[in-house]
């Protein structure tokens, strides 16, 4: 397998296709980086607000309880209309970015193969694979790295360091098995999406192709991290958006006009947060199309049995021009 080609393909791909980009990476990712840039806001004030940092008794959660029910009582005719758009923006974060992934990797797929498949085309065969996907995702989710991490978070801040420490070799444990699941499971995504196989099938195949072809999975996988770093790019502006908004809105509350503060720090926050979901998306599409590039390769190599007799096709090539070359 060439390596250097596969990266080299799948971001030429990606950098020809913004329509991809917008639709299944940009959109998305708008979702999932609110999400994120909430969840981490949340987590950095919880662990200020907590035992560790403060000697204040109340927990931060109640102190978002408590704001959202003196709001709702101080702004009683906007609850409706808020409610509505929470819960619509909730359906769209948890079914949007899987059906995104499953439309992106069905048109990837068949473009390679010489399929002119766009936007429109990903969509209406991703429709397909989608429910399947959509129970992978929360099967998997189960055991995924940040999942953990948050289930230590809240071990450290509520059960105190002692507690803490005493999971300690179950957390480490844990770690290990989500990334050797996270390794074996590295194509189900696509068994489910380009084979319609179902869900545990895929699963077992995965695991079977990353066990074959270790050496290619892993390589990818490292050269990935190296060119992606999808992980550091979200967590560095995760952190930058909540963090531009407080300090801009603090200094201009402090010179000038508090509602000034708080509208140019919704600006500047609303700009970073397109920002963040652009590049995000970018990263998406071309972590997709290396992936789908690489299983459709694996896939179509012929697996060798124990009974198959082994022919190596290159140095029979060899030998086959060096005697016509001597009998010339």
């Amino acid at each position: 397998m060439d390596y250097k080609k596969i990266i080299a393909d799948s971001w030429s791909f990606t950098q020809k296709n913004k329509k991809l980009i917008i639709w299944f990476g940009f959109i998305p990712s708008l979702f999932t980086t609110t999400v994120g840039v909430g969840y981490f806001a949340y987590q950095f004030f919880a662990f200020k607000q907590s035992y560790l940092f403060s000697d204040v008794d109340k927990s931060f959660l109640h102190d978002v309880a408590t704001f959202i029910w003196t709001f709702i009582q101080q702004h009683v005719s906007w609850t409706v209309p808020l409610i509505i758009a929470a819960v619509l923006f909730g359906i769209i974060y948890f079914l949007f970015p899987t059906l995104a992934k499953a439309s992106a990797i069905q048109s990837i797929a068949r473009n390679r193969n010489g399929q002119k498949a766009g936007v429109g085309a990903g969509f209406r065969y991703g429709i397909m694979s989608f429910l399947p996907l959509f129970e992978y995702h929360l099967l998997i989710k189960t055991f995924a790295f940040f999942s953990i991490l948050i289930e230590m978070s809240f071990v450290l801040r509520n059960l105190g360091p002692v507690i803490f420490k005493l999971f300690m070799p179950v957390f480490i444990i844990l770690i290990i098995l989500s990334l050797i699941l996270t390794l074996l499971f590295t194509y189900t995504d696509f068994f489910i999406v380009i084979d319609g196989c179902k869900v545990f099938e895929s699963m077992k195949k995965s695991a079977k192709l990353v066990v074959v072809h270790l050496k290619h999975t892993f390589l990818i996988t490292i050269l990935m991290l190296i060119i992606g770093i999808r992980i550091v790019i979200q967590a560095i502006l995760v952190f930058l958006i909540p963090a531009l908004i407080v300090l801009i809105t603090g200094y201009i509350a402090a010179v000038a006009l508090p509602v000034t503060g708080v509208i140019v720090g919704g600006i500047v926050g609303f700009l970073a947060l397109l920002i963040a979901a652009y590049l995000n998306g970018i990263v998406d599409i071309f972590s997709y199309t290396v992936w789908t590039f690489t299983f459709l390769e694996l896939t179509s190599e012929k697996e060798i049995t124990a009974r198959d007799v082994f022919k190596d096709e290159i140095a029979e090539k060899k030998q086959h021009d060096y005697k016509g070359h001597k009998n010339l």
